[in-house]
């Protein structure tokens, strides 16, 4: 049994993004629910909770309110309030995100799912307030991620074969084309919010599937952002100045306080010359025209990073 809890406890910490994604929505959602039912229990109120967690963690449509709760634009993609909510977002979380990180890695996962719940949380105000049939409300669930997150391995791979229910075999642009048809077709329906929002997402996949064959990686923004607000909230003792962004876990240190170690500057200038090669590769034809092995090269030192 402790073996088991301390797998969880790493996995949910040191696992890669898509587990630690997972881990924290159905955090969320267990928190949320059995917090719920204690509460109801002794109380007898049975909207207490969800009243609490809507203005605290819904993402509101009018702007005012949003103004006065600028983090529900975060906090809203990792919020379900239904188990068959989060248990559809997650099975497609978890499918679409295996396959893109096996071709794309995990730190565009990563960002695909965060700009994807922001463009689709962005699309849902939007329209909330422009339509004259849509009212006001809230919005949570992660579901504009995890289109993004679909979608984008759609664009990427439109010729994968997937499997719907382990019986039909489809093509991924067939998928991918069916669901964002299907929401084209409910804008106006019942759950008109959720509908707009995966709009959105697939947008931002649209754009950043675009951008990367471009040469242009949207995920070194967002982990940049990451790396600055870890530095400010987690800023270390040492008062040298620091210059830089560090992908990792290490510190910001100087470049001429690192000493290199004896024989490294030809194999440092060696993978300096071939990562050149292949920037200038991607900037003049795309992303496309790398081989299997500058791809692989790329991502390895990406991870390095």
């Amino acid at each position: 049994m402790s073996s088991l809890f301390e797998r969880a406890k790493y996995d949910a910490f040191q696992g890669d993004y898509l587990t630690r994604l997972l881990y924290l929505n159905i955090s969320v959602f267990l928190l949320f629910a059995l917090t719920n039912a204690f509460t109801s229990l002794f109380t007898g109120n049975f909207g207490l909770i969800p009243n609490l967690a809507d203005d605290l963690l819904a993402l509101p449509s009018d702007p005012l309110r949003l103004l006065l709760r600028p983090w529900t634009i975060l906090t809203y993609m990792f919020t379900h309030f239904g188990f068959r909510h989060i248990l559809f977002n997650m099975i497609v979380l978890y499918f679409s995100g295996k396959i893109l990180m096996e071709y794309l890695g995990e730190k565009r996962m990563l960002a695909l799912y965060i700009y994807g719940g922001i463009g689709g949380g962005l699309l849902y105000i939007i329209l909330y307030n422009l339509s004259p049939v849509l009212g006001q409300g809230s919005m949570v669930g992660a579901s504009a991620g995890c289109i993004a997150v679909l979608v984008a391995g759609a664009l990427y791979m439109p010729q994968m074969p997937v499997r719907l229910w382990g019986i039909f075999e489809i093509k991924y642009w067939m998928l991918a084309a069916g669901i964002v048809t299907l929401d084209v077709l409910n804008l106006t329906g019942s759950n008109a919010g959720g509908h707009i929002a995966h709009l959105g997402g697939a947008i931002v996949a649209f754009f950043f599937i675009r951008s990367m064959r471009q040469g242009h990686e949207w995920n070194v923004y967002l982990f940049q952002i990451i790396d600055a607000v870890r530095n400010m909230l987690f800023r270390p003792k040492s008062k040298k100045k620091r210059r830089g962004f560090s992908f990792g876990e290490s510190s910001y240190v100087k470049y001429e306080e690192v000493k290199k170690p004896k024989g490294s500057s030809s194999k440092s200038s060696q993978d300096t010359a071939k990562m050149d090669a292949i920037l200038d590769k991607i900037k003049e034809k795309g992303y496309d025209s790398l081989s299997k092995e500058e791809k692989a090269y790329l991502f390895k030192i990406s991870n390095e990073e």
